[in-house]
């Protein structure tokens, strides 16, 4: 490459304005394939698909020990209660209304009422019973609500990510929004 930028046949380096058009074909090629929010999506959807489960699994059982019960005139040993957790399920947004009805809820329905867009987290569970006679006792129980967990929009668990662009706009979504956000208590929150 000589001193007034003109390409050199027989150099093999590459002149700065080929360079960087390069690189910016390079750039605009990965956010057309991956987008802005791309990476808060990816790391989203691994959180509830293996984490959750993963801290569940880890977590050591919950132990009670028999203790002394005074429910009576004399008292009485209770049973040592030991509490497993099992298989983590996230369902899809969701809300119930005071009267008993519910519906799936939609991110725009939720910032219009203050609501919080988020799906019901459910988990399966053992509990041993180990009473003092020496008889033991297994209940297991499906899917205990336990609480719930903050969508994010256009997750795997959004309502919004299977939509096309019509059904976007017939309920009042943007059918641009790339998502990556939650919605709590009708605010947008990153």
């Amino acid at each position: 490459m000589d001193g007034l930028g003109e390409y050199d046949d027989t150099s093999n380096e590459i002149p700065q304005s080929e360079w960087q058009t390069a690189c910016w074909t390079v750039i605009d090629a990965y956010f057309q394939e991956k987008g802005l929010v791309q990476q808060q999506l990816s790391s989203f959807n691994e959180f509830i698909e293996v984490s959750i489960q993963q801290i569940v699994r880890d977590a050591p059982a919950i132990d009670i020990p028999a203790g002394i019960m005074h429910t009576t005139n004399e008292p009485t040993i209770a049973a040592r209660h030991v509490l497993h957790f099992g298989q983590v399920f996230i369902g899809k947004p969701h809300h119930y209304e005071e009267d008993g009805t519910s519906f799936p809820l939609m991110p725009n329905e939720a910032r219009l009422r203050n609501l919080t867009y988020s799906g019901a987290m459910f988990l399966d569970m053992e509990k041993k019973i180990h009473h003092q006679d020496g008889g033991d006792e297994s209940q297991k129980y499906d899917k205990i609500l336990i609480g719930k967990v903050p969508i994010m929009l256009r997750s795997r668990y959004c309502l919004l990510t299977s939509l096309s662009s019509t059904e976007l706009a017939f309920i009042n979504e943007c059918p641009i929004d790339v998502g990556g956000y939650f919605v709590i208590h009708g605010s947008e929150k990153s």
